[in-house]
């Protein structure tokens, strides 16, 4: 009797738990996820000079196109480069519940590590213009400079060219700064009524310089032929040189002393706000306050 055996072989394949996501499904989500990202854009930030990263511009209000972008960067550029300072320029058509001179000073400080500078900003939401002043800057552009800044830019803003509003007041501070300081400068704090008066540094004129050069040539050709001739000597005869007639050593100690100095020093009185007078005769004036940040800022603006 014969055996005969068979063996049924059954395979199955199942499907991972959970429902499959099909290809389209895959692509629907990567859609979703990128008009996620796009819908809300990052954050504005300044452009910075490919030169120094002292001078930046930031068009938050969306006034000005890449070349007017362009060209006040570079005049921004070009005051960093001369003065080692910072000049940022900005717009906004909201300026946060601020007035137009804090949101200059609070850009300014957000950005500044010197607190050396100044800030020119285009304000839409306040409808002003205006340059914020720290540190050296405040000598170059006294209050009186500024108005005249002011003035001049006027006429843009009045009449919507946003970038010669910004230009003119840059170009002025180019020409302020080329000017130099004003003899008599003085920096006026109106929070605590203080004065910081502008000290030049010390130097000499050219004409200075070579007349001091000619004194002391002639000096020294006095004391070297008169020390040449004195030591010019006949030949001896033999056995008739004595060294100890012949050789003296004489010294002599000078010590200088101070004996007085005088130091002069002129208050400016304090303006009272009476007619006329201002803080002080011949004096050029830069008025600051304390910033919300605690910093010393001064500058000023217009309305348009």
């Amino acid at each position: 009797m014969g055996y005969s055996f068979h063996r049924d072989l059954t395979v199955r394949r199942t499907a991972p738990s959970g429902n499959p996501i099909s290809g389209a499904g895959r692509l629907l989500v990567c859609f979703l996820m990128i008009t996620l990202l796009y819908s809300f854009p990052a954050p504005a930030a300044p452009t910075y000079s490919s030169d120094t990263d002292l001078a930046s511009i930031e068009d938050k209000g969306g006034l000005l196109n890449d070349y007017e972008e362009r060209s006040l960067l570079e005049q921004a550029a070009e005051l960093a480069k001369k003065t080692g300072m910072e000049f940022r320029v900005v717009t906004t058509d909201d300026a946060d519940g601020k007035s137009t001179s804090e949101y200059a000073e609070d850009y300014f400080e957000s950005l500044s590590e010197s607190f050396k500078g100044g800030c020119y900003l285009l304000d839409l939401d306040n409808r002003m213009y205006y340059v914020a002043t720290y540190g050296d800057l405040q000598y170059y552009l006294t209050d009186e400079r500024i108005d005249r800044m002011v003035d001049n830019a006027g006429s843009y803003a009045r009449s919507g060219d946003w970038r010669g509003t910004l230009s003119s007041m840059l170009r002025d501070t180019m020409s302020y700064i080329n000017a130099g300081i004003q003899e008599h400068t003085v920096i006026y704090d109106e929070d605590t009524g203080t004065y910081t008066y502008y000290e030049p540094p010390k130097g000499i004129t050219p004409l200075e310089g070579a007349m001091s050069g000619g004194v002391g040539l002639i000096g020294f050709l006095t004391v070297f032929f008169s020390t040449r001739r004195r030591y010019e000597m006949k030949v001896p005869e033999k056995n008739d040189y004595s060294a100890k007639d012949n050789v003296h050593l004489m010294l002599r100690v000078n010590q200088d002393r101070l004996i007085d100095r005088r130091v002069h020093r002129r208050i400016i009185p304090r303006d009272t706000g009476g007619g006329g007078g201002g803080h002080g005769g011949g004096s050029h004036i830069s008025t600051t306050h304390h910033s919300s940040g605690g910093h010393s800022a001064g500058g000023g603006g217009g309305h348009f």
